[in-house]
């Protein structure tokens, strides 16, 4: 599904995914307390530590891990004129089998067709509508999400559907076609796309036995036609892969309203404890995409929009283990500088350059990170590209001395 960035759904996964980066560092394990729900006397256990929290958030916040090990941030905003809630698993399009890419794409659209509880598998979508709100979900190279907004008074009600996602889905029968077609959908609007489809030349290029190196997004030739040629059933393998990764043990929610945290707790170890708990299913790391044999090359390609554009790419370690100090960010900064003496100010100045950023495009990976530096070239900066590089070089060797 397409990604829409709504305020609230953005607050809740930018909190999940620092979190989820937190608690997944090595020696960082928070110390948890035993707790139980005020109302249902459930148990959970309470972050005894002291949350960082910016001087300027009025919000409260408590984590909470529930008994499958499902880690769970609450957060009252007594001003919040929507409640809303996301929850990732730690899994991606780097565990989709090689002979069917696209998987975790497509069970990310299966999931929402109907569960054991709530049958219809479009009453979680006309309930949300019906209460002001927005839902949508997506799928990244190692996490899925999803999530919704919706009105405060509704919030029980959509946690309770929303949960049942992650214990009793019935991946309708009847839905999988309507959903490979929507899949096949998403891919023709990104063929359309400069950066989708430069992406997807990137993953090309990587090593061929690395995952990395599939096609995420997932089509009817990749899913449907894929299957029948091998003799499987698409909606079995789809299940498959889902009681394979989908475990708590790799989940994390967060939920946030203008309720008391204590509620939202009640309803979040009421409505997710329930989730089955597989230990840590997360694929292994299979090192490096970017191996030697795929590095040192030039390729060029037409984009369809009428731009000039070079990207150069590196390899670099997995950095998670840095993440308090962010040493790629530093970096990041001395490349973007347009001040006097900085590597944009040269290429500008010559005539070859109107932009250049940088960044990190795979931040979260487990083994891998890949550092771009992206310019937007002149005319000129295209035809004499190899001087562009040649400066960028320079620059990277002063910044290094």
């Amino acid at each position: 599904m397409q990604h829409q960035l709504w305020t609230r759904a953005l607050f809740v996964v930018v909190l999940i995914g620092l979190y989820r980066w937190y608690s997944s560092m090595p020696g960082r394990g928070p110390e948890f307390a035993a707790r139980a729900t005020a109302e249902l006397k459930l148990p959970y256990m309470e972050f005894a530590g002291t949350l960082e929290q910016s001087a300027g958030d009025m919000r409260e916040h408590r984590v909470i891990k529930l008994p499958n090990n499902l880690v769970v941030l609450c957060t009252r905003d007594p001003d919040a004129t929507q409640a809303a809630a996301t929850l990732h698993v730690d899994v991606g399009s780097l565990a989709d089998p090689p002979e069917l890419n696209g998987l975790a794409h497509f069970l990310e659209h299966m999931l929402f067709m109907g569960t054991e509880k709530y049958p219809d598998e479009g009453e979680y979508i006309a309930f949300i509508k019906k209460n002001g709100g927005q839902y949508n979900a997506f799928t990244s190279l190692d996490t899925t999400g999803y999530y919704f907004g919706v009105a405060n008074s509704a919030l029980e009600q959509t946690l309770d559907r929303f949960s049942r996602f992650f214990i009793d889905p019935l991946f309708a029968p009847g839905s999988v076609d309507r959903e490979l077609h929507a899949v096949d959908s998403e891919h023709k609007g990104n063929l359309q796309d400069d950066y989708r489809r430069e992406f997807q030349l990137e993953r090309l290029l990587s090593n061929s036995s690395h995952p990395f190196s599939m096609f995420s997004t997932g089509n009817l030739e990749t899913l449907r036609d894929g299957s029948q040629r091998l003799g499987l059933d698409i909606r079995q393998e789809m299940i498959r892969f889902y009681q394979k990764h989908y475990s708590a043990d790799i989940m994390r929610l967060v939920v946030a309203g203008n309720y008391s945290v204590d509620q939202l707790i009640e309803w979040s170890a009421a409505k997710f404890s329930a989730i089955a708990s597989k230990g840590d299913s997360r694929p292994a790391s299979p090192g490096h995409p970017l191996t030697p044999g795929v590095l040192g090359k030039i390729v060029r390609y037409q984009t369809l929009r009428n731009v000039h554009r070079m990207r150069l790419q590196f390899a670099v370690p997995e950095l998670k283990a840095q993440y308090r100090t962010r040493p790629d960010k530093y970096v990041i900064h001395l490349v973007e500088l347009q001040s006097p003496g900085s590597l944009f100010d040269y290429l500008k100045a010559q005539g070859l350059a109107t932009e250049i950023y940088a960044y990190i495009s795979t931040i979260n990976m487990d083994g891998f990170n890949i550092f771009d530096i992206v310019i937007d070239l002149t005319p000129k900066g295209f035809e004499h590209y190899e001087g562009v590089v040649r400066a960028v070089f320079a620059y990277l060797r002063v910044l290094a001395d």
